[in-house]
């Protein structure tokens, strides 16, 4: 045990209390507080087993925040990456989310790049900014030429 005041899963609990967290954001959290490693293992496990920790279900609500804050999967898998979640994990759940819910990363960066170019005139500036606001949004390359293409042809 170590000189907290709190168990390592009461000090996990309150973490977890008011929204999801990663399995790395517990353990760091956990081991800020000093809890020793041998305690960290088994209070993980145990949340893991109470599904109170899943990097999976965690990665595949990121996607879905992500798609309603208008940003693409890209973004979300460096902003997963930098949660601690495992590649694969990241991977698997970007797959699961684009095919579950049908998503066309397309069509969501040409609103974006739509809204951006609403009533202004399309030239090198405006192009150039569109560019810049999809890829800060974490859209694909491809992608991004698509949108570009199809703005500079008149919408």
């Amino acid at each position: 045990m170590s000189k907290n005041k709190k168990t390592a899963m009461e000090a996990a609990s309150a973490y977890l209390a008011n929204r999801m967290r990663t399995v790395h954001e517990v353990r760091k959290h956990l081991n800020e507080k000093g809890y020793d490693a041998s305690e960290i293992d088994e209070t993980v496990d145990e949340l893991i087993s109470l599904h109170y920790l899943d990097d999976s279900l965690y990665a595949e609500r990121y996607y879905e925040y992500n798609r309603e804050k208008k940003r693409g999967v890209k973004r979300a898998a460096a902003e997963l990456k930098e949660r601690g979640v495992d590649e694969a994990v990241i991977k698997n759940a970007a797959e699961d989310f684009l095919y579950n819910n049908k998503v066309n990363e397309y069509e969501d960066a040409l609103s974006v790049a739509l809204k951006v170019a609403e009533g202004r005139e399309v030239d090198d500036k405006l192009i150039a900014k569109i560019a810049r606001k999809l890829e800060s949004k974490g859209y694909g390359g491809g992608d991004i030429l698509r949108v570009l293409e199809t703005i500079r042809n008149g919408k």
